[in-house]
């Protein structure tokens, strides 16, 4: 059997959220935050004001290129990944152990 790549895989129309998100509001103490994001069940669409940072790091690592098709695959409008010049025009990775 071939090996699926990433791109292969079309993207939802609907944007898609996974289960991580309702596990970790389902371990939380009660309180009006939880009951407050209990509500949030869908339907999920996509939009430009949803920002992915630095992707998908509760399913994947952070600033991984898997991250970055998953936050694009669940519907991110914007993929915010820390990255900017310095002064001499080098990349660097803000937010990170060694900023």
């Amino acid at each position: 059997m071939g090996v699926a790549v990433a791109q292969d895989i079309p993207l939802p129309r609907e944007a898609q959220i996974g289960p991580r998100p309702f596990y970790l509001v389902d371990k939380m103490k009660d309180g009006p935050l939880k009951t407050q994001l209990s509500q949030c069940t869908g339907p999920f669409h996509k939009t430009a004001f949803s920002i992915a940072h630095r992707g998908a790091p509760l399913q994947f690592p952070e600033h991984s290129r898997e991250s970055y098709l998953a936050a694009a695959r669940m519907g991110a409008g914007v993929i915010e990944c820390d990255v900017t010049f310095t002064k001499d025009r080098q990349l660097v990775c803000r937010h990170s152990q060694c900023d």
